[in-house]
């Protein structure tokens, strides 16, 4: 080979290397920010799992205090209830005491009537 024929395959040998070593700087750019995306998929990926931990610590909260007020209102809604009734069973023993009271007039009025017969 002669030297023109090797400085023209360095030439052309040269070209190509420049091209390879072009295509590898890019591959290492886009292999760099693959890194970038990749490390901010992973940042993200933490903080879903951050967020959705706290949610169901947030909603076990909620369904506890949905329980206790649940437990109240039907606490609540039994002492209604029963103060509700209260001035019904006033009624009821005062009327059963009027009853009484009346008998007793009556009985007493039966005696009293028997006792002047009896006299009399």
């Amino acid at each position: 080979m002669t030297a023109e024929q090797v400085t023209e395959k360095v030439i052309e040998h040269t070209g190509e290397i420049s091209a390879l070593w072009e295509s590898a700087k890019s591959a290492h750019k886009r292999i760099d920010e693959n890194d970038r995306i990749t490390e901010g998929i992973h940042k993200l990926t933490t903080n879903v799992e951050t967020l959705a931990l706290q949610v169901k610590h947030l909603a076990e909260k909620v369904e506890q205090t949905v329980n206790r007020l649940e437990l109240g209102l039907k606490s609540q809604g039994e002492r209604i209830g029963a103060l509700e009734k209260e001035p019904g069973r006033k009624w009821k023993v005062l009327w059963e005491r009027i009853g009484l009271a009346v008998a007793g007039a009556l009985a007493t009025a039966a005696v009293a009537l028997a006792l002047d017969a009896v006299r009399g």
